[in-house]
């Protein structure tokens, strides 16, 4: 307890002030929560004596003035940073030089605590990385006039050099394809309104010097670099790509495009490297528009504006403000063309005829029902003509592919047991596709496909070998076995949990329309490194039918078709297995190259025919794979109600195919 004698401690005039302004603007819910963490007694300041030495002898005339609240660093430092000179030159190595102060956040505009709050937050998130992140104590971070501006000193170190590495080689590529471009091409590009034409021209006067001084007088502020020391470079950075940015995203790389396949028509044209080019171009504008306009624009609306607003709003909203801080105007931008009544009207024209050529995944069309009917040809009487009656094809393809444990015992009725047979069949088609040479990448409709044809094919056997074969197998597995030793256990929570995870697992992995009642709450977590299976079958089908209606266009020339190399080529299997055994009959691959149907075209169809089929099966909410029970899982003995292990297999399947050889040849000549 304190002497109440004993006279009161005070503080030095000043000292609350000083305070105050170190501490910045906070509301009053962070001074609660301070004052709690931080405790501590409450002083009174003392007055300050009067100093009357600096005192006017006489009257004068005094006008109020008024401290501006948006006053941003365009305003303090307009001369030293402006663009296409040092402006940063307030510091060098974040140390003052010539006499100037290192800039601080009086530099920023005023704006309140709440503002500033999401800021900050937004800064310090995972997502921009731009300022430290400290948890609960971020209010802490804040308190220090020191600190509560400073940012990541990778920022310095390397990411604001990586960024203006990036610009660089973006308007190198740019430049190239000026360069390199016809005189007539150049004649257009200085002289013709076309955007893609201003874009060239805008782009191609980019200079890049100033930005690399910036970024390494930056670097050597890293230690302690600040966003007002950030000023400087993030204006000259947006002052360049702000220019192209209102164009579009999308619009950017379709211009980009655009002029690849303007120079492309040149006669004399170097396609490789024009095709290197328009690739380098279209990754450096997604890296511009992602890592830098998109990843620093917290940066910049700390800088020029007095409220948070997200991405890409900001650049909306804000854009007064944007245009003031980087000292350009409305004129100095790009923007998108208005679309004359002739293009919207090719526009429409285009877009029917791509409905007219899109698919829907899991559509039964023809094409799934010639793949059916090539199913049964391959495989005659295996029930591939009536998938609604869920026939057994166990017991027919089990000598053909002997299927891993666990399979053996999935019911008729069960999905999988189809699904699993149509991917073993793929896989073998697959054996002979890999050795087509596909040039999937270099066509722009099915490259830009998120997808890789490549991957797709060497990922396929993993779906059987991994995910059902090692995952969902194994809970079967356990499940069946289990529960015919112990009939009580499909009860027991154990036995719940494990029939939680096939089901789930039938649903994660291979049908996405599964739908069943859960036997507990608990959802298992989806933790599969592939791509989703049914996307893939959406994906090659897209893929293929594309490539086949190419074939078709081009096959009575024999013309050369996008996306594959080598179509009319003799198709190649490494290694004979049950499908080339049985294609190689059907298209007479013995026969002479000129008269024989075994090209790497017909396989190319025959593969689009039967992923067809599995992409109904299990893409289609109204194929047979969802009409069924969804607990008939596993075989039942009709005797004792048991689980069932074992079928009797049949073995006439080869005479079956042989016997179905011999009658089409017989109908053929009949005709």
């Amino acid at each position: 307890m304190s002497d109440q004698n004993s006279p009161k401690r005070t503080l030095e005039p000043g000292t609350l002030d000083k305070t105050r302004k170190n501490i910045g603007p906070i509301d009053a819910s962070e001074a609660a929560q301070m004052q709690k963490i931080l405790g501590g007694e409450v002083l009174m300041e003392k007055y300050a004596p009067m100093d009357t030495s600096n005192m006017p002898k006489r009257k004068q005339h005094y006008e109020s003035t008024v401290r501006a609240s948006g006053k941003t660093s365009s305003d303090i430092s307009s001369a030293s940073a402006s663009y296409g000179s040092s402006s940063s030159s307030a510091f060098v190595g974040g140390k003052p030089s010539g006499g100037k102060k290192v800039k601080t956040d009086e530099d920023l505009p005023e704006i309140s605590a709440h503002e500033l709050k999401l800021m900050d937050r937004a800064m310090m998130s995972s997502v921009y990385n731009i300022k430290p992140a400290f948890g609960l104590f971020n209010f802490l971070f804040r308190m220090s006039a020191k600190n509560k501006e400073k940012v990541q000193r990778n920022l310095g170190d390397y990411v604001i050099k990586r960024h203006i590495d990036h610009i660089q080689s973006f308007v190198s590529t740019i430049k190239t394809f000026i360069q390199i471009s016809p005189d007539a091409y150049k004649s257009k590009i200085a002289t013709e309104a076309d955007l893609k034409f201003k874009f060239l021209r805008t782009v191609g006067k980019w200079q890049i010097k100033d930005l690399k001084t910036l970024a390494l007088e930056v670097e050597n502020a890293a230690d302690y670099l600040t966003v007002p020391m950030l000023i400087p470079v993030t204006r000259a950075i947006y002052r360049l790509l702000l220019t192209v940015y209102y164009i579009g995203d999308q619009q950017v790389s379709l211009l980009i495009r655009e002029i690849y396949n303007d120079l492309g028509g040149y006669s004399n044209s170097d396609k490789a490297k024009l095709q290197t080019l328009a690739k380098q171009g279209l990754t450096e504008w997604l890296y511009l528009h992602d890592q830098i306009i998109k990843g620093l624009y917290p940066l910049l609306m700390r800088m020029c504006a007095p409220e948070y607003v997200e991405f890409p709003d900001f650049f909306k909203v804000k854009i007064a403000e944007i245009l003031k801080f980087l000292g350009i105007s409305k004129f100095d931008l790009l923007l998108p063309e208005k679309k004359k009544k002739e293009d919207k009207k090719e526009e429409k024209k285009a877009e029917e005829k791509k409905k007219e050529n899109r698919h829907t995944a899991g559509e039964k069309n023809e094409v799934v029902t010639m793949g059916l009917r090539i199913l049964d040809q391959l495989f005659p009487k295996a029930g591939f003509l009536h998938l609604e009656n869920h026939p057994d094809l166990y017991p027919y393809f089990q000598p053909i592919y002997n299927f891993v444990d666990g399979f053996n015992v999935i019911h008729p009725e069960n999905p999988l047991q189809v699904t699993i047979v149509l991917i073993l069949i793929l896989e073998d088609f697959f054996k002979g596709c890999r050795n087509i040479n596909f040039n999937i990448e270099a066509d722009e409709v099915l490259g830009s496909i998120p997808d890789k044809l490549d991957l797709c094919m060497s990922d396929w056997i993993s779906y059987y070998e991994d995910l059902f074969g090692k995952r969902l197998g194994d809970y079967l597995r356990t499940y069946v076995n289990t529960l015919y030793s112990q009939r009580d256990y499909a009860q027991s929570n154990f036995g719940k949990e494990n029939l939680n995870n096939i089901l789930w697992r039938m649903k994660y992995f291979f049908l996405p329309h599964f739908k069943f009642n859960a036997p507990v709450l608990q959802k298992p977590i989806n933790d599969t490194k592939y791509k989703p299976f049914y996307g893939r079958t959406d994906y090659i089908r897209t893929v293929f039918g594309t490539l086949v209606r190419r074939i078709d266009e081009n096959s009575a020339a024999k013309k050369t078709v996008l996306g594959v190399i080598n179509p009319w080529d003799k198709y190649n299997f490494d290694l004979p297995n049950p499908i080339s055994k049985r294609i190689d009959v059907l298209l007479g691959a013995k026969r002479d190259a000129s008269v024989s149907a075994a090209t790497n075209a017909n396989l190319i169809k025959y593969t689009l025919c039967v992923m067809s089929v599995l992409d109904w099966w299990v893409n289609n909410p109204s194929s047979p794979a969802y009409s069924t029970d969804p607990m008939n899982l596993y075989r039942i003995n009709a005797e004792d109600g048991a689980p069932q292990f074992s079928v009797e297999l049949r073995t006439d399947q080869n005479a079956l195919f042989a016997d179905g050889v011999k009658k089409a040849i017989e109908a053929k000549k009949n005709k």
